[in-house]
């Protein structure tokens, strides 16, 4: 349906000026994609992408945004929900083309926007964290596998007035997910990377697996001009080896109790080793996890790996000054000599709180954990729209403010002090968009 009203120019100048642009957008997003996909796919699949790409857009609905039935309706009209179920259905079964076309495009654009950043003067961050989507009733789909539930560990949470929940982890069945973000200090993110995974069955992985592909391909197409971004998953010896093995510069938060060796105070213990460090510089700063501001300070001493000897690492302190938090420990392999550069480190790592956003958002908004697809492959490719959607919407609002300011007042409309604070809100223009397309569909059908 979007694919035919875009090619009639009669049909696309009756559309407001909000739809027209999000159609003529999406369709440049997607340029260099559909050339590829028209080298593996017929014609009518490939404007079944298309068509599918702002389906999602359109239907906003957590727990079914991504059943093929109700999406179906979005891509022939809704009396004809059948067909467009059944066109959908094709383009995910095909064999003719992968999951793999769809990261190829996400890293190709990844790799022009760290040449843009790298000719501005900015820093290149990769942000990296893991979560998990949950398919709490699902049993014979393909893939399942054991994943910590953080939906029942919400649910759980001990209340005053009730009764003590159950102490111990609680595991679902559904898939592990690993996500890689580019950005850089002040900037809004783009997607580099997003990889589901299980570790039983025939297409059992491991993350440590995806990781090194990941940072080989990094090594081998773009060098070592970016700053890897991690959190204390990531603190770990096979981690550190491989990132010096590719030569890439990193900033990882380290645990309190792993072993750091210093030249004149011995091997120790983080925690320890720290207490020889006082604060050097003190600053008032922005705790986005607990909305409220803080007085910090920093420290920073070389010190090594006992397992890297050879390898200078910076040991970054930040304490916050009324300990109403524990100290955090940052280990980077770039060379610290003022306070200026301590503090860009650590806010390099304040920074990668975008990554948590993003599975938030895609979990929330972009319904991840609804899809119901019996097969492996065919999840993936359809995850892999998804993840397409998201980068699109960042796009949006990394290059096209203004135009997205216009486009939440004029189709999501709010008041209140709360919205007039806040910067271009990924959920209101999400909803705004939806609402937008939406009227398309009802200018159109039937």
């Amino acid at each position: 349906m979007f694919k035919n009203i875009l090619q009639d120019k009669s049909k696309l100048k009756k559309l407001s000026n909000s739809a027209q642009f999000i159609l003529l957008q999406s369709n440049n997003y997607l340029s260099g994609l559909d050339t590829e996909l028209d080298r593996h796919l017929d014609k009518r699949l490939v404007r079944t992408f298309y068509d599918l790409f702002l389906a999602i857009f359109t239907f906003r609905n957590r727990s079914m945004g991504l059943v093929l039935s109700e999406l179906g309706g979005f891509i022939c009209g809704f009396n004809k929900a059948p067909a467009g179920t059944k066109r959908i259905s094709n383009l995910l079964r095909s064999k003719k083309w992968s999951h793999a076309v769809i990261d190829n495009f996400l890293f190709q654009r990844a790799q022009k926007r760290i040449e843009l950043m790298t000719s501005q003067g900015q820093r290149p961050l990769m942000l990296w964290d893991d979560s998990r989507l949950e398919k709490q009733e699902s049993w014979f789909s393909e893939g399942l596998c054991s994943v910590w539930s953080s939906k029942a560990r919400r649910l759980t949470k001990i209340r005053r007035g009730f009764y003590r929940p159950p102490g111990s982890r609680i595991c679902v069945p559904g898939f592990k997910w690993t996500a890689v973000s580019l950005s850089h200090l002040g900037g809004i993110p783009s997607l580099v990377h997003m990889a589901w995974w299980t570790t039983r069955g025939k297409y059992k992985d491991h993350g440590s697996n995806i990781i090194y592909r990941l940072l080989r391909t990094i090594h081998q197409q773009i060098g070592s001009k970016i700053t890897h971004v991690l959190d204390r998953g990531y603190a770990n010896q096979q981690m550190m080896e491989w990132l010096f093995h590719f030569q890439q510069d990193f900033i990882i938060r380290w645990k309190k109790n792993h072993l750091l060796s210093h030249q004149q105070k011995g091997t120790k213990k983080t925690h320890l080793l720290s207490r020889s460090f006082r604060g050097v510089a003190t600053k008032v700063v922005f705790d986005k996890e607990r909305k409220k501001t803080k007085k910090v300070s920093i420290a920073w001493a070389e010190v090594q790996h006992p397992e890297f000897e050879g390898k200078s690492l910076c040991l970054v302190i930040v304490r916050d000054k009324k300990n109403h938090t524990s100290p955090m420990y940052l280990i980077c392999s770039l060379k610290i000599e003022n306070a200026k550069q301590a503090w860009e480190i650590a806010h390099s790592y304040f920074h990668r709180w975008n990554i948590e956003q993003t599975f938030r958002f895609c979990k929330s908004e972009l319904a991840m954990e609804s899809p119901r697809l019996w097969f492996w492959e065919n999840r993936l490719k359809f995850l892999a729209i998804v993840s397409l959607v998201y980068d699109f919407i960042l796009k949006l609002i990394r290059k096209r403010s203004l135009a997205c300011q216009f486009i939440m007042k004029r189709w999501c409309h709010r008041t209140g002090n709360r919205y007039k604070i806040a910067s271009i809100p990924i959920y209101r223009l999400r909803a705004a968009i939806s609402v937008c397309l939406f009227c398309v569909i009802a200018q159109n059908s039937g």
